[in-house]
């Protein structure tokens, strides 16, 4: 049976295992980036030390789920919070390092094809994943292919702008789908209603603390019957399901399947995200999508890598 060596790249974390082609995890490790060194040479250090933890003489690769852009060549550019991590041969580097395959992807272009591979996007031909946390992170399998781009690692679904007059993002653009349903604006909205003076339980279990206040919180007291954190969660399912619209009426997808912090709202997200579908999107197209939650566990990143070996 074929085995690859999976490592998910954090900025905290490196996160590394030796699985098998069902998408079994064997062994596994979790080291320091050490990104706080803030040298590149100090990360690709831990990774090789990662990478020997699990290491084995018979096994067809290694796949890397990396921040940042990363083109066709596995040359990766523009990693904000890694040291140094723009225009680095992360491929070349580690394939002379260890004489054997090295697959680079986008972290979450990886966590994609680990979904169609082995989670909840298995057995379809097309689907779109999102991550939902700080920010948003998409990627396509289009076709049973993962979908790149000409040259680089395409599907940067966050910043798709859904009101070209709304609120600047981070990115330097207007009204991306980010600055609406990343999990410091979802935080402002609650933060904005109880700055004017509505009554909400949110505020309640945050110890009556503004900067207390998180998703975890809002999904909490929404299941406690708080109208305030409905609402925020419906507005959030509406934003998400009219970006999604777009997207379903451009490429049709079997599935949609979405992970990530934010995710854990549950019901209420996943229904108003697929009712916003199928009022927005061609009827024919959106009557039988299936919107449902990430499949792998929280090795997905792992699984993943070790799926990039795998892909043909």
């Amino acid at each position: 049976m074929k085995k690859a060596i999976g490592l998910d790249l954090g900025g905290t974390y490196i996160k590394v295992g030796l699985v098998n082609e069902k998408g079994e995890i064997i062994k596994k490790d979790q080291i320091l980036t050490k990104a706080e060194e803030g040298k590149k040479e100090s990360v690709l250090h831990q990774m090789e030390i990662a990478i020997s933890s699990v290491w084995e003489t018979e096994i067809n690769g290694i796949g890397i789920g990396t921040p940042g852009v990363v083109d066709n060549q596995g040359m990766v550019f523009e990693a904000p919070n890694l040291p140094q991590w723009d225009n680095l041969p992360l491929k070349r580097i580690f394939e002379e390092k260890f004489n054997i395959p090295v697959s680079v992807e986008n972290d979450v272009n990886s966590i994609t094809w680990g979904e169609y591979l082995f989670g909840a996007g298995k057995g379809c031909d097309t689907i779109i994943c999102l991550t939902l946390g700080t920010g948003v992170g998409g990627g396509m399998v289009i076709h049973k292919k993962l979908f790149r781009g000409a040259k680089y690692s395409a599907a940067e679904l966050g910043h798709i702008s859904i009101d070209y007059r709304g609120p600047k993002c981070k990115c330097g653009s207007i009204g991306c789908i980010e600055r609406f349903v990343g999990r410091d604006y979802i935080i402002e909205r609650a933060v904005k209603e109880i700055q004017n003076g509505k009554t909400t339980l949110i505020y309640e279990l945050a110890g009556n603390k503004i900067e207390n206040i998180t998703p975890k919180i809002i999904s909490n007291a929404y299941k406690q019957g708080d109208k305030i954190a409905e609402n925020i969660w419906i507005d959030v399912g509406i934003c998400l399901g009219a970006m999604l619209a777009g997207l379903v009426n451009t490429i049709n997808p079997d599935r949609i399947v979405i992970g990530g912090g934010i995710s854990h709202a549950g019901e209420i997200l996943f229904q108003t995200i697929k009712q916003t579908i199928k009022e927005r999107a061609f009827k024919i197209l959106s009557q039988n999508i299936e919107v449902v939650p990430a499949g792998l566990s929280t090795d997905a990143g792992i699984i993943s890598g070790a799926a990039l070996v795998f892909q043909s």
